[in-house]
């Protein structure tokens, strides 16, 4: 597929997709991050700014130790669009757009109740992890399999650590239960000590 796509290349997808790919670059996924964080944070979730901060940034570290254990080559430098250097498998724009987008996504629904009521909202999250990956292929960085499994990691990976905070949202719930329970249970003790 790869060689079907640089094959085909001409503008004005070209500089389509050279805008494109910019949306899964360190820096625009940073700044997501940080918007996602002051949105949770306004809306009183620190939980949830928690959460993409520390998902995010394992991510990114798993990312960095799966191209060190696989240390795949890119495409030909003759078929790329721009320059990049490392390995190529997996894609981190795929990963980490994966990762970023789709945490903010489940993040925003859960907290923003308009979110929830115009859902149509979400659809931009899968659009541009979609179009993130496929300006990789695109642009000649990645082998169509790169974006695949950097999808899969980051799909993973965001299961993974929402599965985690509802774990802990249960246990924090539960211990809050207990709290007011024995609250209750020492006011009521006082209660009958004092009449």
């Amino acid at each position: 597929m790869t060689d079907a796509v640089v094959s085909g290349r001409h503008e004005p997808w070209t500089s389509l997709m050279q805008f494109i790919t910019v949306w899964g670059d360190t820096l625009t996924l940073s700044l997501v991050v940080i918007g996602v964080v002051v949105l949770s944070w306004l809306a009183g979730r620190i939980d949830f700014a928690v959460l993409i901060v520390v998902a995010s940034l394992t991510g990114y570290g798993l990312m960095v130790l799966l191209k060190l254990i696989f240390s795949r080559d890119r495409p030909p430098v003759a078929d790329r669009l721009i320059d990049i250097g490392g390995a190529s498998f997996p894609s981190g724009h795929a990963m980490m757009s994966m990762i970023v987008y789709g945490l903010g996504a489940v993040i925003l629904h859960r907290v923003y109740p308009r979110v929830r009521r115009h859902a149509w909202w979400l659809l931009a999250a899968p659009l541009l992890v979609v179009g993130v990956g496929f300006s990789r292929v695109y642009l000649g960085v990645h082998w169509f399999s790169d974006i695949m499994f950097g999808w899969l990691f980051g799909l993973i990976w965001v299961t993974v650590w929402v599965a985690v905070h509802v774990q802990g949202s249960k246990r924090r719930q539960a211990a809050r239960a207990a709290a007011r329970a024995a609250a209750t249970e020492r006011a009521a003790r006082m209660a009958s000590l004092s009449s």
